[in-house]
C-alpha cells in the first residue's frame, strides 16, 4: 500500500461566476469548486497538481544535488542553481520523471532547498544511524546513490515527520531507489529505514 501526502497545491486565477455558490474565490488559491475540491482555473504553465507531486519533484532535485555534492564535492548552492536555471527537459507525468530541471516552481525549489540544507547540517548524525542500521555495509563502501537516498529518507523520517508522515517518507525513498539505484536497492532502503523507525517507536514512551 502506498501512502501519499497529496493535498491540493494552491493556484491562482479569477473567480468564475456561479449562481449556485459552488465556486468561490479563495485568497492564494484562486477559483475553487467546492463540490469537486479542485481549482477551476488551470494556468498556462504546467504545475504539479498536488503537494505530493511537488514534494516528489523536490526530492528528485534534492537527490540530484546531494549526489553531485557527495560524489564530486561541488558546492550545493552552485549545483542547485545550475539545475534551477536549466531549460525544461521533461514532459509528461511527474511520477515518471527521472530528472528535474528548471525553470522550477517556487514550491519545488523551496522544499528541495529545505531538504538539502537539513541533510547537510545533520549528515554526521544521519550517517551514524545508517551505519548502525546497516553494520554489514560500511558507509564509505556504499555507492554515492545508496548513501544519498538513505540520508534523504532518514532525514525526512527523523526531522520532517511533522510535515511528511513517516510511511510516506519511506515510500518516497523507495521510489527514488527504484529510479536511480540497483534492483536490490529498494529492499535495502526499506529495511534500513524501517529498522530506524521501528527502533524509534520502541524508545518513545
Amino acid at each position: 500500500m502506498t501512502y501519499r501526502d497529496d493535498a491540493p497545491i494552491p493556484t491562482s486565477g479569477d473567480a468564475i461566476p456561479d449562481p449556485g455558490g459552488r465556486i468561490v474565490d479563495v485568497p492564494g488559491r484562486g477559483a475553487v469548486n467546492l463540490r469537486e475540491g479542485v481549482p477551476t482555473h488551470v494556468p498556462s504553465v504546467a504545475r504539479p497538481g498536488t503537494l505530493a507531486a511537488t514534494r516528489r519533484q523536490a526530492r528528485v532535485l534534492a537527490f540530484q544535488v546531494l549526489y553531485e555534492v557527495d560524489l564530486a564535492h561541488h558546492q550545493p548552492g552552485a549545483v542547485l542553481g545550475r539545475f534551477a536555471d536549466a531549460d525544461l527537459r521533461h514532459v509528461g507525468d511527474v511520477d515518471d520523471l527521472e530528472y528535474v530541471h528548471g525553470p522550477l516552481e517556487p514550491d519545488v525549489s523551496a522544499y528541495a532547498r529545505e531538504l538539502i540544507g537539513g541533510i547537510l547540517r545533520h549528515r554526521e548524525e544521519l550517517d551514524r544511524e545508517i551505519q548502525q542500521r546497516a553494520p554489514a555495509w560500511p558507509l564509505r563502501q556504499m555507492s554515492s546513490v545508496d548513501r544519498t537516498i538513505l540520508r534523504l529518507g532518514l532525514y525526512e523520517c527523523r526531522f520532517q515527520h511533522g510535515i511528511v508522515p513517516v510511511k510516506v517518507a519511506i515510500n518516497e525513498a523507495i521510489e527514488l531507489a527504484k529510479l536511480f539505484g540497483s534492483e536490490s536497492l529498494p529492499r535495502f532502503v526499506n529495511g534500513v529505514l524501517g529498522s530506524a523507525v521501528a527502533s524509534e517507536s520502541k524508545t518513545t514512551p
